[in-house]
């Protein structure tokens, strides 16, 4: 049975959409394209017919990660009614954010597997994800001097991401939920604002 356009285009959405919620979660290589697509509800198959090779897809996916976490981190700021610096330093140096991997920052679950990947265009996107944080905070930045923003950018998303790795690895909740206090901490402490 033939499916239609509308069909075939939704089932894209849906592996597109399964992949970019499983690759956070399992990394790139943690899952194959049987059970990913078995994941979508949808069959092994189709895949070839609706992507042109697996590193093309896999950009695919994970650009569709970084929208998806980078609209809920907008939300997010959005709806904060006082300082947004906070607020992203809140939610992405949280135990809500390290406990959650499938739908959280893409620099934190797969920026490990992009750099040892072959594909340039795996890293070229990490590039762009990285510009794009870094263009995210230097506008949030407290602060009037563009240079200091900018190399304050540059160490907030580093002390976060890393913060967010390191507590997802360690076996100690303890050691896990200081480092990211203790990251949280010196990061709004830096800022001007008091820690919470």
């Amino acid at each position: 049975m033939k499916v239609s356009r509308e069909q075939v285009e939704q089932n894209r959405h849906k592996v597109l959409d399964t992949a970019a919620t499983l690759f956070r979660e399992r990394g790139i290589a943690g899952i194959g394209i049987a059970d990913l697509m078995k994941a979508a509800g949808l069959t092994h198959g189709g895949f070839y017919r609706q992507f042109r090779s697996k590193d093309d897809f896999v950009v695919e996916a994970v650009r569709r990660a970084y929208e998806m976490s980078s609209q809920d981190i907008r939300e997010r700021i959005s709806a904060e009614t006082g300082d947004a610096f906070a607020a992203l330093v809140r939610y992405y140096v949280s135990e809500q954010h390290r406990d959650n991997p499938g739908v959280g920052c893409s620099l934190a679950t797969l920026a490990i597997d992009a750099a040892r990947s072959d594909d340039p265009n795996l890293r070229s996107f990490f590039g762009t994800i990285v510009s794009g944080y870094l263009d995210l905070l230097v506008a949030i930045m407290p602060g009037a001097d563009a240079t200091d923003k900018r190399s304050a950018a540059v160490a907030a998303l580093s002390e976060m991401v890393g913060a967010v790795i390191l507590s997802r690895v360690v076996p100690d909740p303890a050691l896990s939920r200081e480092i990211l206090g203790r990251v949280a901490d010196d990061l709004l402490a830096a800022a001007c604002h008091e820690p919470d």
